[in-house]
Protein backbone atom coordinates (compact mmCIF):
# COMPACT_ATOMS: atom_id res chain seq x y z
CA UNK A 1 0.00 0.00 0.00
CA UNK A 2 2.99 1.98 0.48
CA UNK A 3 4.00 1.46 -3.04
CA UNK A 4 6.90 3.55 -4.86
CA UNK A 5 6.97 5.55 -1.16
CA UNK A 6 7.67 2.25 0.54
CA UNK A 7 10.38 1.01 -1.91
CA UNK A 8 12.29 4.78 -1.80
CA UNK A 9 11.89 4.44 1.95
CA UNK A 10 13.58 0.98 2.32
CA UNK A 11 16.75 1.37 0.29
CA UNK A 12 17.15 4.76 1.63
CA UNK A 13 17.09 3.26 5.31
CA UNK A 14 20.43 1.95 5.77
CA UNK A 15 19.48 -1.17 7.12
CA UNK A 16 21.19 -4.25 6.60
CA UNK A 17 18.56 -6.32 4.61
CA UNK A 18 17.59 -3.45 2.73
CA UNK A 19 18.48 -3.29 -0.80
CA UNK A 20 20.23 -0.06 -2.17
CA UNK A 21 18.99 -0.03 -5.44
CA UNK A 22 18.26 3.57 -4.62
CA UNK A 23 22.46 4.68 -5.24
CA UNK A 24 21.76 4.31 -9.18
CA UNK A 25 20.25 8.13 -8.41
CA UNK A 26 23.66 9.02 -7.03
CA UNK A 27 24.28 11.31 -10.14
CA UNK A 28 20.90 12.91 -9.37
CA UNK A 29 21.76 13.27 -5.86
CA UNK A 30 24.76 15.78 -6.96
CA UNK A 31 23.08 18.24 -8.65
CA UNK A 32 20.49 18.03 -5.52
CA UNK A 33 23.68 19.05 -3.34
CA UNK A 34 23.85 22.04 -5.62
CA UNK A 35 20.57 23.25 -5.39
CA UNK A 36 20.07 23.02 -2.07
CA UNK A 37 23.15 24.58 -1.25
CA UNK A 38 22.24 27.21 -2.90
CA UNK A 39 18.86 27.85 -1.68
CA UNK A 40 20.48 27.51 1.57
CA UNK A 41 22.59 30.50 1.28
CA UNK A 42 19.77 32.31 0.17
CA UNK A 43 17.65 31.28 3.13
CA UNK A 44 19.99 32.41 5.51
CA UNK A 45 20.36 35.59 3.55
CA UNK A 46 17.06 36.57 3.32
CA UNK A 47 15.26 35.38 7.21
CA UNK A 48 14.51 38.47 9.39
CA UNK A 49 14.44 38.29 13.03
CA UNK A 50 11.39 40.10 14.47
CA UNK A 51 11.58 42.17 17.72
CA UNK A 52 9.48 41.07 20.79
CA UNK A 53 9.58 37.56 20.29
CA UNK A 54 11.44 34.49 20.61
CA UNK A 55 11.49 32.62 17.78
CA UNK A 56 12.39 28.58 18.19
CA UNK A 57 12.81 26.86 15.11
CA UNK A 58 12.72 22.70 14.73
CA UNK A 59 14.13 20.47 12.06
CA UNK A 60 15.62 17.61 11.27
CA UNK A 61 18.67 16.24 8.17
CA UNK A 62 16.63 13.96 6.48
CA UNK A 63 13.05 13.53 5.17
CA UNK A 64 10.08 11.87 7.07
CA UNK A 65 8.82 11.50 10.59
CA UNK A 66 11.86 12.40 13.54
CA UNK A 67 9.35 13.74 15.60
CA UNK A 68 9.32 17.85 15.17
CA UNK A 69 5.66 18.04 15.64
CA UNK A 70 5.91 16.09 19.19
CA UNK A 71 8.18 18.29 19.92
CA UNK A 72 6.70 21.90 18.87
CA UNK A 73 3.76 20.72 21.09
CA UNK A 74 5.81 20.20 23.99
CA UNK A 75 7.71 23.47 23.66
CA UNK A 76 4.65 25.63 22.93
CA UNK A 77 2.98 23.73 26.11
CA UNK A 78 6.42 24.71 27.81
CA UNK A 79 6.18 28.44 26.97
CA UNK A 80 2.36 29.43 27.96
CA UNK A 81 3.26 27.44 31.24
CA UNK A 82 5.75 30.13 31.71
CA UNK A 83 3.52 32.70 30.87
CA UNK A 84 4.21 33.65 27.27
CA UNK A 85 1.89 34.04 24.53
CA UNK A 86 3.25 30.98 22.32
CA UNK A 87 2.17 30.32 18.36
CA UNK A 88 3.20 26.97 16.69
CA UNK A 89 3.73 28.08 12.96
CA UNK A 90 3.83 26.22 10.19
CA UNK A 91 3.77 25.90 6.08
CA UNK A 92 0.06 23.91 5.90
CA UNK A 93 1.73 20.71 4.44
CA UNK A 94 -1.25 17.87 4.00
CA UNK A 95 -3.53 20.54 2.72
CA UNK A 96 -5.77 20.16 -0.49
CA UNK A 97 -5.59 23.62 -1.41
CA UNK A 98 -2.66 25.29 0.44
CA UNK A 99 -2.99 29.64 0.55
CA UNK A 100 -1.00 31.52 -0.16
CA UNK A 101 -2.01 33.59 3.00
CA UNK A 102 -2.84 30.98 5.38
CA UNK A 103 -4.56 32.06 8.47
CA UNK A 104 -4.98 30.97 12.33
CA UNK A 105 -6.25 27.61 12.57
CA UNK A 106 -9.85 28.56 14.35
CA UNK A 107 -10.23 27.06 18.18
CA UNK A 108 -13.84 27.67 18.97
CA UNK A 109 -16.50 25.17 20.41
CA UNK A 110 -17.97 23.88 17.38
CA UNK A 111 -15.85 24.50 14.38
CA UNK A 112 -15.52 21.40 11.77
CA UNK A 113 -11.65 21.06 12.40
CA UNK A 114 -11.64 17.47 10.62
CA UNK A 115 -13.21 18.92 7.91
CA UNK A 116 -11.07 21.86 7.37
CA UNK A 117 -7.59 19.60 6.60
CA UNK A 118 -8.06 20.98 2.68
CA UNK A 119 -7.75 24.46 4.06
CA UNK A 120 -5.38 24.21 6.90
CA UNK A 121 -3.62 20.41 6.46
CA UNK A 122 -3.58 17.96 8.20
CA UNK A 123 -0.71 18.52 10.98
CA UNK A 124 -1.95 22.01 11.75
CA UNK A 125 -5.59 20.34 12.25
CA UNK A 126 -3.68 17.75 14.48
CA UNK A 127 -1.94 20.70 16.76
CA UNK A 128 -5.37 22.73 17.02
CA UNK A 129 -7.26 19.78 18.33
CA UNK A 130 -4.06 18.24 20.68
CA UNK A 131 -2.99 21.86 22.34
CA UNK A 132 -5.08 24.14 24.94
CA UNK A 133 -7.05 27.30 23.66
CA UNK A 134 -4.42 29.36 24.63
CA UNK A 135 -1.85 28.11 22.35
CA UNK A 136 -2.35 29.77 18.75
CA UNK A 137 -1.84 27.57 15.81
CA UNK A 138 -1.23 29.08 12.49
CA UNK A 139 -0.46 27.78 8.52
CA UNK A 140 1.46 30.25 6.52
CA UNK A 141 4.26 29.89 3.58
CA UNK A 142 5.45 33.24 4.62
CA UNK A 143 6.23 32.47 8.03
CA UNK A 144 7.70 36.23 9.01
CA UNK A 145 4.00 37.38 7.89
CA UNK A 146 2.46 35.18 10.18
CA UNK A 147 4.95 35.69 13.21
CA UNK A 148 3.84 40.00 12.84
CA UNK A 149 0.30 38.52 12.29
CA UNK A 150 0.50 36.44 15.66
CA UNK A 151 2.61 39.21 17.44
CA UNK A 152 0.55 41.92 16.87
CA UNK A 153 -3.05 39.98 17.00
CA UNK A 154 -2.59 37.38 19.05
CA UNK A 155 0.34 38.53 21.78
CA UNK A 156 2.55 36.07 20.88
CA UNK A 157 6.27 36.23 21.96
CA UNK A 158 7.11 32.50 21.90
CA UNK A 159 6.91 31.23 17.91
CA UNK A 160 7.50 27.65 17.43
CA UNK A 161 8.28 26.66 13.90
CA UNK A 162 7.38 23.30 13.17
CA UNK A 163 9.97 21.90 10.64
CA UNK A 164 11.37 26.03 9.70
CA UNK A 165 15.00 24.93 9.49
CA UNK A 166 14.47 25.11 5.93
CA UNK A 167 12.10 28.16 5.56
CA UNK A 168 13.78 31.34 3.87
CA UNK A 169 11.72 34.40 5.59
CA UNK A 170 11.89 34.58 9.69
CA UNK A 171 14.98 34.13 11.55
CA UNK A 172 15.42 31.94 14.75
CA UNK A 173 16.59 32.18 18.07
CA UNK A 174 17.22 28.83 18.87
CA UNK A 175 16.99 25.95 16.30
CA UNK A 176 16.42 22.14 17.50
CA UNK A 177 17.00 19.62 15.37
CA UNK A 178 15.58 16.47 16.21
CA UNK A 179 17.36 13.14 14.82
CA UNK A 180 15.86 9.50 14.10
CA UNK A 181 17.93 7.83 17.07
CA UNK A 182 18.72 4.70 15.70
CA UNK A 183 19.20 5.95 11.73
CA UNK A 184 20.12 9.88 12.09
CA UNK A 185 21.21 9.93 8.38
CA UNK A 186 19.71 6.40 7.06
CA UNK A 187 22.06 5.29 4.13
CA UNK A 188 23.81 8.58 4.60
CA UNK A 189 22.93 9.94 0.87
CA UNK A 190 20.80 13.36 -0.11
CA UNK A 191 18.21 12.89 -1.94
CA UNK A 192 17.39 11.36 -4.21
CA UNK A 193 19.57 8.21 -3.08
CA UNK A 194 18.91 8.70 -0.03
CA UNK A 195 16.77 10.33 3.01
CA UNK A 196 19.18 13.21 3.52
CA UNK A 197 17.63 16.51 2.88
CA UNK A 198 20.51 18.36 3.23
CA UNK A 199 24.43 17.58 4.46
CA UNK A 200 25.47 16.16 8.52
CA UNK A 201 27.59 18.74 8.80
CA UNK A 202 25.11 21.44 8.56
CA UNK A 203 24.14 20.07 11.92
CA UNK A 204 26.51 22.25 13.74
CA UNK A 205 23.92 24.93 13.45
CA UNK A 206 21.63 23.35 15.98
CA UNK A 207 21.21 25.25 19.44
CA UNK A 208 20.48 21.66 20.56
CA UNK A 209 20.09 17.97 19.23
CA UNK A 210 16.59 15.88 20.30
CA UNK A 211 16.24 12.22 20.37
CA UNK A 212 12.56 10.75 20.57
CA UNK A 213 12.40 7.43 21.79
CA UNK A 214 9.64 5.32 21.16
CA UNK A 215 9.91 3.12 23.97
CA UNK A 216 11.43 4.74 27.63
CA UNK A 217 13.51 1.53 28.24
CA UNK A 218 15.66 1.93 24.78
CA UNK A 219 18.64 3.79 24.88
CA UNK A 220 20.26 6.13 21.40
CA UNK A 221 23.19 4.06 20.11
CA UNK A 222 26.63 5.09 21.08
CA UNK A 223 27.84 5.05 17.34
CA UNK A 224 24.72 7.39 17.05
CA UNK A 225 25.89 9.90 19.73
CA UNK A 226 29.54 9.56 18.63
CA UNK A 227 28.51 10.70 15.35
CA UNK A 228 26.12 13.57 16.45
CA UNK A 229 29.49 14.84 18.70
CA UNK A 230 31.87 14.12 15.28
CA UNK A 231 29.45 16.65 13.21
CA UNK A 232 28.00 18.58 15.62
CA UNK A 233 31.02 19.44 19.21
CA UNK A 234 30.02 20.88 21.60
CA UNK A 235 26.28 21.47 20.68
CA UNK A 236 23.73 19.28 24.02
CA UNK A 237 21.45 16.49 22.95
CA UNK A 238 18.30 16.20 25.42
CA UNK A 239 16.18 12.77 25.34
CA UNK A 240 12.39 12.88 25.61
CA UNK A 241 10.25 9.53 25.16
CA UNK A 242 6.58 8.78 23.87
CA UNK A 243 3.79 8.37 26.01
CA UNK A 244 0.43 7.28 25.14
CA UNK A 245 -2.00 9.30 27.11
CA UNK A 246 -5.22 7.91 25.64
CA UNK A 247 -7.45 6.45 22.91
CA UNK A 248 -10.23 8.08 21.86
CA UNK A 249 -13.17 8.39 19.33
CA UNK A 250 -11.97 10.14 15.78
CA UNK A 251 -13.00 13.96 16.98
CA UNK A 252 -13.71 13.45 20.34
CA UNK A 253 -10.12 14.45 21.66
CA UNK A 254 -11.71 14.75 25.48
CA UNK A 255 -13.12 11.41 25.50
CA UNK A 256 -10.32 9.09 26.64
CA UNK A 257 -10.22 5.36 26.34
CA UNK A 258 -7.31 3.67 28.24
CA UNK A 259 -5.16 1.14 26.85
CA UNK A 260 -6.41 -2.84 27.69
CA UNK A 261 -2.83 -4.58 27.78
CA UNK A 262 -2.59 -7.56 24.82
CA UNK A 263 -5.89 -5.34 22.73
CA UNK A 264 -5.77 -6.89 19.40
CA UNK A 265 -5.33 -3.89 17.00
CA UNK A 266 -4.83 -3.15 13.57
CA UNK A 267 -2.73 0.22 12.69
CA UNK A 268 -4.14 2.46 9.61
CA UNK A 269 -1.38 5.24 9.19
CA UNK A 270 0.20 7.65 6.45
CA UNK A 271 2.85 9.17 8.61
CA UNK A 272 7.00 9.83 7.86
CA UNK A 273 8.25 6.82 10.22
CA UNK A 274 5.30 4.15 9.96
CA UNK A 275 8.13 1.52 11.86
CA UNK A 276 8.56 3.92 15.05
CA UNK A 277 4.95 4.38 14.98
CA UNK A 278 4.16 0.62 15.32
CA UNK A 279 7.25 -0.10 17.40
CA UNK A 280 5.49 2.26 19.74
CA UNK A 281 2.26 0.98 19.98
CA UNK A 282 3.85 -2.53 20.73
CA UNK A 283 5.25 -1.68 23.65
CA UNK A 284 2.63 0.60 24.75
CA UNK A 285 1.04 -3.01 25.21
CA UNK A 286 -1.31 -3.72 22.01
CA UNK A 287 -0.95 -6.70 19.72
CA UNK A 288 -0.37 -5.06 16.25
CA UNK A 289 -2.25 -7.82 13.82
CA UNK A 290 -1.69 -5.61 11.19
CA UNK A 291 -0.39 -2.08 9.84
CA UNK A 292 -2.05 -0.95 6.50
CA UNK A 293 1.21 2.21 5.83
CA UNK A 294 -0.36 5.05 3.43
CA UNK A 295 2.34 7.51 2.43
CA UNK A 296 2.86 10.36 3.74
CA UNK A 297 0.05 13.24 4.20
CA UNK A 298 -1.70 11.01 1.21
CA UNK A 299 -5.23 11.25 0.44
CA UNK A 300 -7.44 8.13 2.03
CA UNK A 301 -9.95 7.08 -0.39
CA UNK A 302 -13.11 4.96 0.83
CA UNK A 303 -12.51 2.15 -1.20
CA UNK A 304 -8.77 1.69 0.37
CA UNK A 305 -9.70 2.21 3.85
CA UNK A 306 -12.79 -0.05 3.75
CA UNK A 307 -10.48 -2.95 2.02
CA UNK A 308 -7.92 -2.72 5.11
CA UNK A 309 -10.78 -2.76 7.21
CA UNK A 310 -11.54 -5.73 5.85
CA UNK A 311 -8.28 -7.21 6.15
CA UNK A 312 -8.09 -6.07 9.85
CA UNK A 313 -10.92 -7.62 10.57
CA UNK A 314 -10.23 -10.89 9.12
CA UNK A 315 -7.03 -10.78 11.05
CA UNK A 316 -8.56 -10.76 14.32
CA UNK A 317 -8.13 -7.06 15.68
CA UNK A 318 -10.84 -5.69 17.30
CA UNK A 319 -10.22 -1.93 16.82
CA UNK A 320 -8.56 0.04 14.24
CA UNK A 321 -6.45 2.78 15.63
CA UNK A 322 -4.76 5.65 13.41
CA UNK A 323 -2.93 8.38 14.30
CA UNK A 324 -3.55 12.17 15.78
CA UNK A 325 -1.80 13.59 12.52
CA UNK A 326 -4.23 11.11 10.08
CA UNK A 327 -7.30 11.46 12.22
CA UNK A 328 -8.84 14.58 9.73
CA UNK A 329 -8.05 12.20 7.45
CA UNK A 330 -10.76 9.52 7.99
CA UNK A 331 -13.73 9.93 6.24
CA UNK A 332 -16.53 11.72 8.49
CA UNK A 333 -18.99 9.76 7.23
CA UNK A 334 -17.42 6.33 6.25
CA UNK A 335 -18.70 3.56 8.50
CA UNK A 336 -16.54 0.34 9.09
CA UNK A 337 -17.00 -3.26 11.07
CA UNK A 338 -14.70 -2.42 13.32
CA UNK A 339 -14.20 0.38 16.27
CA UNK A 340 -11.87 3.22 15.60
CA UNK A 341 -9.76 4.95 17.73
CA UNK A 342 -6.95 7.82 17.71
CA UNK A 343 -3.91 7.46 19.58
CA UNK A 344 -3.23 10.10 21.75
CA UNK A 345 0.24 11.00 22.76
CA UNK A 346 2.66 13.22 24.27
CA UNK A 347 6.50 13.19 24.74
CA UNK A 348 7.95 13.37 28.09
CA UNK A 349 11.76 14.43 28.82
CA UNK A 350 14.49 11.37 30.23
CA UNK A 351 17.03 14.61 31.01
CA UNK A 352 16.90 17.41 32.94
CA UNK A 353 15.46 20.43 30.96
CA UNK A 354 16.35 23.43 33.21
CA UNK A 355 19.24 24.08 31.15
CA UNK A 356 17.45 23.50 27.61
CA UNK A 357 14.71 25.83 28.57
CA UNK A 358 16.61 28.61 30.39
CA UNK A 359 17.12 30.81 26.98
CA UNK A 360 13.02 30.07 26.62
CA UNK A 361 12.10 31.08 30.23
CA UNK A 362 14.53 34.28 30.35
CA UNK A 363 12.63 35.97 26.82
CA UNK A 364 9.49 35.53 28.23
CA UNK A 365 10.81 37.42 31.27
CA UNK A 366 12.24 40.26 29.11
CA UNK A 367 8.98 40.46 28.00
CA UNK A 368 6.88 40.23 31.47
CA UNK A 369 9.16 43.20 32.19
CA UNK A 370 8.44 44.95 29.39
CA UNK A 371 4.93 44.85 29.56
Amino acid sequence: MRGIAGLFERSWSGEPAALPWTKVLLPLSLGYAWGSAFSRRRAAARRRKLEGCHVMALGNVTVGGAGKSSLARWLALEATEAGAGAAIILRGHGAGTPSRQGGVVPDFAGYPLLQSTGRYGDEAIAHRLALPRKAVVATDPDRLRAARALRSGYGASVLVLDDGWEQDRLGWDELWVVLDPRLPAGNGELLPAGPLRRPPSTLREASRIVFLLEDPHDQVPDATLAWAARLAPGVPSLRFTRVLRCITPVGEPAAGERLRPGAPIALVSGIGAPSRLERFVRAAGADVRLHAVYPDHARWTRASLTASAGRAHREGAEEIWITEKDEPRWPPELRVDLPVRVIRTTIGPLDPVEDALGPLRAAVARVARIV
